[in-house]
C-alpha cells in the first residue's frame, strides 16, 4: 500500500512540475532604436512590424530616445517598415 502512495505521490509531483510548461503560450518581443544613416537617434517614428505568415501589422511609436518595444507578439518571423 504504501508503494502504491508513493507511486502516485511521484506522479502527482511529475504531473504539476510539467503543468506550468505545458500551459504556457510563447510570444516574442521586439525592441530597437530608430536613428538616421548617421546614427542620430529619431523619437516620434512610427514603427510597422508585420507577421510575415498572416499578414497582421503591429504598430509603435519610438520615444524620445529612439526606442521602441513591440510586446506580445505570436511567434513567428516579422517585417519591419
Amino acid at each position: 500500500m504504501k508503494r502504491i502512495l508513493v507511486t502516485i505521490l511521484a506522479s502527482v509531483f511529475v504531473f504539476l512540475v510539467t503543468l506550468d510548461d505545458s500551459l504556457a503560450q510563447a510570444t516574442a518581443q521586439i525592441s530597437g532604436t530608430a536613428r538616421d544613416q548617421s546614427g542620430a537617434v529619431l523619437p516620434g517614428v512610427e514603427i510597422h512590424a508585420t507577421q510575415v505568415e498572416t499578414g497582421i501589422i503591429r504598430d509603435a511609436i519610438s520615444n524620445e530616445t529612439g526606442s521602441y518595444v513591440l510586446t506580445i507578439l505570436p511567434i513567428g518571423p516579422y517585417r519591419l517598415d
